[in-house]
């Protein structure tokens, strides 16, 4: 993902108009200064290259380039499945899939691993999260650590027929009016995500899916703009970081399918942007994994997770390059495995054990076209669109990414947690296709 010339001038212009750096710890935690809030706002289903400040053509974005402008871009982030409950879950656990267990809807959040949010309710933040996707009810585990986890916009209408955004929006903005201070929010906007709806104001985007796919990210920037606005208007905004992220993108036909039910880059590449009064605006070349969100979080505000993490504060530590690892079980009965490293991608694609899914549940799985087993390496810097299949048993990088995956995923799984599947959730899950 490269940056657009007209995001690269506003860029410059945003940093020399910087010119001081403070930083978090100072701000954050000393001298009896009051403590940095944090604003996470994360787009479901939302790939990078449709926002403006990525080069798309279409005024999808305006907020959100202008956010992109005041703070640092990581030109990659990647999610680490593909989709939403195993890649919010480790967002907010610094843990992989493999170690979280929440790796279908089958199952929830290891209950014994420590959250983010967990370590930010202690030091005294007012915890509140406002999510839109049946996935992220808090059965899952999510929840833990939030003092206050709204769910209610599930109530306003089915996915396919309504629009959220604005609800939500409304939610977060009544909530500022009482939220005690120093604060963290996760505001979880769903409308990307399959159907995609028109909107009037822009439907002169066309109406083909990706038509209304970029109908859905403006309608959404439109709303971001309110939030912020109110951020400001109660003179917030100086004191709070916002971080700008989705839990991985969308596929339009790429490699013959639709959705997000593979590991190609157009599902895995997410947006990150934080903003914060400490930071000058700049792009940053430095990966990042969603491992990375809970050490770089709290590196920000100068507090310590409970126990090690896999994940770096990639504010602090752009040394060296690690593999990227990925994985998801979803849909059935594929197990998918990845890993990025030095250039090279490598993922593989296996028959998996269907038996160890709920006897309720066995048999319902979406049926995809674009799921084949076998083992796929590209190399990124030279086909970054994943055309040509290198794979071949003898070549050197494959054996070498070959072993990073065997040795990541050798370490044994955590117990699962179970999450009842009831006849309400599986028609919601049937209508978003992940089962039929």
């Amino acid at each position: 993902m490269k940056m657009s010339r007209r995001f690269a001038t506003y860029f410059m212009v945003a940093s020399l108009v910087t010119t001081t750096i403070i930083s978090a710890v100072t701000l954050g935690c000393s001298g009896g200064e009051e403590r940095l809030n944090v604003l996470l706002i994360c787009v479901d289903t939302l790939r990078p290259d449709r926002l403006g400040y990525c080069g798309h053509r279409r005024n999808t974005s305006p907020t959100i380039d202008k956010l992109a402008g005041e703070g640092v871009v990581f030109e990659k982030c990647y999610s680490v499945a593909g989709w939403t409950l195993p890649a919010m879950a480790t967002i907010f656990t610094g843990h992989y899939p493999r170690d979280h267990g929440a790796t279908d809807f089958h199952w929830s959040i290891d209950p014994k691993l420590p959250t983010l949010t967990g370590v930010l309710r202690r030091e005294g933040y007012d915890t509140r999260a406002y999510v839109s996707h049946v996935i992220l009810k808090p059965e899952y585990g999510l929840a833990d650590g939030f003092r206050s986890y709204d769910y209610s916009v599930l109530n306003v209408g089915h996915p396919h027929d309504v629009a959220t955004a604005e609800q939500l929006t409304d939610l977060v903005i009544n909530d500022l009016r009482e939220i005690e201070k120093p604060f963290f929010i996760w505001a979880h906007y769903f409308d990307p995500h399959f159907a995609y709806l028109t909107h009037g104001r822009w439907a002169s985007f066309g109406n083909t899916d990706i038509d209304r796919y970029d109908q859905e990210i403006a309608h959404t920037d439109y709303h971001i703009a309110r939030l912020l606005r109110e951020l400001e208007k109660k003179g917030l905004d100086d004191n709070t970081i916002v971080i700008f992220t989705s839990d991985h993108g969308e596929e339009f036909g790429e490699h013959d399918g639709q959705y997000h039910y593979t590991l190609y880059e157009e599902i895995l590449l997410s947006p990150l942007v934080i903003k914060a009064p400490f930071l000058e605006p700049r792009a940053s070349r430095t990966v990042v994994e969603q491992i990375d969100f809970a050490p770089t979080i709290l590196g920000m505000l100068g507090l310590e997770f409970d126990g090690e993490l896999p994940g770096r504060d990639v504010l602090t530590d752009s040394t060296g390059v690690r593999p990227i690892f990925f994985e998801r079980d979803r849909p059935p009965p594929w197990v998918q495995r990845g890993v990025i490293f030095e250039g090279h991608k490598l993922f593989v694609i296996e028959i998996a054990d269907t038996t160890k899914i709920p006897i309720t549940s066995r048999g319902t799985y979406s049926k995809v076209k674009n799921v084949h087993p076998g083992i796929y390496m590209y190399d990124l810097s030279k086909d970054p669109a994943e055309t040509h299949n290198l794979y071949s048993e003898t070549d050197p990088k494959a054996k070498e990414l070959l072993g990073l995956l065997a040795r990541h995923f050798a370490a044994p799984r955590p117990s699962v947690h179970s999450v009842e599947v009831d006849e309400e959730l599986k028609k919601k899950l049937r209508s978003l296709g992940y089962i039929r």
